[in-house]
């Protein structure tokens, strides 16, 4: 499946859902994409730089207790205008925002399609 129709299939999962971000495990950005009709609180710059340099800080230093807690499933950063919430995959890095009244059964529905959808793949596959 390719990363712009993964990116699609995670905006049909719920309306809340603002932003989606690919990476594959080396950071690099596959896909990047705002909802159509969502204003960005965040200039488009802003986004590919968090994406690009916050995520590996962020996610690699919660890796760090991975020998001892086992393997990420999701991480959520919660600020007052919008929730971020890392879904670690088998072979991606899967970013959203979204409203931040979403609450905990949402993040878990959404985390199970998310890692049902083909991101295991090869990145071959996701471009």
């Amino acid at each position: 499946m390719k990363s712009k129709d993964v990116t699609n299939s995670i905006f049909e999962l719920d309306k809340s859902i603002r932003y989606v971000a690919i990476l594959n495990h080396q950071y690099d950005l596959l896909d990047s994409r705002m909802r159509e009709g969502t204003p960005s609180l965040t200039p488009a710059q802003t986004d590919r730089d968090f994406m690009t340099i916050a995520a590996p800080l962020m996610i690699g230093t919660a890796e760090k207790l991975k020998p001892f807690s086992g393997t990420i499933r999701r991480m959520t950063v919660r600020y007052d205008r919008v929730l971020l919430v890392f879904y670690r995959t088998t072979a991606h890095l899967v970013i959203l925002s979204l409203e931040p009244e979403i609450e905990q059964a949402l993040l878990d529905k959404i985390g199970e399609s998310v890692r049902k959808l083909e991101l295991g793949g090869s990145d071959e596959n996701m471009n």
